[in-house]
């Protein structure tokens, strides 16, 4: 869940509590136009040396580092080459559909300036090592690695490490790993503010907004119906599941709850999608409200700003549930 940046010594203190989740390392960070940026890679070596430190208080193999073709990210870790290679690549070929999706959208995107940095770890028992035995280690040894957005780190293995049989392509976790690196694009690139208020619902929304581009298809673009999401509206008993919009703007805590928070997801896209993706008006709006949002360091701000730029929030709550049927039907 959206935090102000930590520090390292922050990091190395506990693991996120969204550490069920991918994402990226980012080190330190600002913002240029209009291009991606190909800095010398000694200019990455003050990030590069707390990662090394952490292996070696681990007690883990050698660290190998290698770019990406373009130049844009390092990959870290002990893994085998060529899963490094694979889950930067990922990153990369995701990094540019999103700048261009979202300038053709008219968004202000800017471009990090110093390389992205991604550790990538062999196994589960190097991910252990790496990040400790914090609360929540065991959460993200589960699925692949985690991201947290407070200390701006990205951590992935290779869960099938000794099935020599799989490429590396088909050993990598894509559907986690999009999501997650999404949310470090928003973040880093100007879209939303790290050290500001962001509602989870809009930070979530956005990450399910994109969360099914497919690197392995060049035709592959950000907001496809999210069939797997929608799915969540369907409650075993039969009731129609629903979040107040009110209560998703302003209750993250709706997100970590077993009991809501695949509904709050699903409602989160929805959200998100129907701005980006309706009419060019409701995408403006959408603009404007994520201009406001990026000065706010608090949450006393979250309805006005909402009503400012989205609208009625009760009439819109209702234009939601709507536009959730028409997204379920066939």
């Amino acid at each position: 869940m959206p935090k102000p940046q930590g520090t390292q010594t922050d990091w190395d203190q506990r693991i996120p509590r969204r550490a069920w989740m991918l994402g990226s390392l980012f080190g330190t960070v600002g913002l240029v136009a209009p291009g991606w940026c190909s800095t010398p890679l000694e200019s990455t070596a003050a990030d590069l040396a707390p990662i090394f430190a952490r292996a070696k208080k681990a007690k883990l193999g050698e660290f190998r580092f290698n770019e990406s073709k373009e130049k844009h990210y390092v990959g870290i870790g002990d893994a085998p080459a060529d899963f490094r290679a694979e889950a930067v690549s990922i990153c990369e070929s995701l990094a540019k559909v999103y700048r261009d999706y979202f300038e053709m959208k008219n968004f202000k995107v800017g471009i990090p300036e110093s390389r992205l940095i991604v550790i990538i770890l062999k196994d589960k028992d190097s991910y252990k090592a790496f990040v400790g035995d914090m609360a929540g280690a065991d959460a993200g040894a589960e699925v692949g690695g985690h991201y947290d957005i407070e200390a701006n780190q990205f951590v992935v293995f290779d869960s099938q490490h000794n099935d020599n049989r799989r490429a590396a392509s088909s050993r990598v976790n894509t559907f986690t790993l999009v999501h997650e690196a999404i949310h470090q694009l928003t973040y880093n690139t100007g879209l939303l503010e790290r050290q500001g208020d962001v509602p989870v619902a809009i930070s979530e929304g956005l990450a399910t907004f994109g969360e099914l581009w497919q690197h392995t298809n060049r035709r592959s673009t950000l907001g496809v119906k999210n069939s797997a999401r929608l799915a969540a509206f369907s409650q075993p008993d039969g009731r129609d599941a629903w979040i107040p919009l009110e209560e998703i703007l302003t209750k993250d805590d709706l997100f970590e709850d077993p009991d809501t928070a695949q509904v709050a997801y699903a409602e989160s896209w929805v959200l998100v999608h129907y701005f980006m993706k309706t009419t060019p008006s409701k995408l403006t709006k959408f603009r404007d409200y994520l201009d406001a949002i990026r000065k706010r360091r608090d949450p006393s701000h979250r309805l006005e700003d909402a009503r400012a730029h989205l609208g009625d929030l009760a009439r819109l709550d209702k234009e939601l549930k709507k536009y959730r049927h028409k997204q379920i039907q066939p």
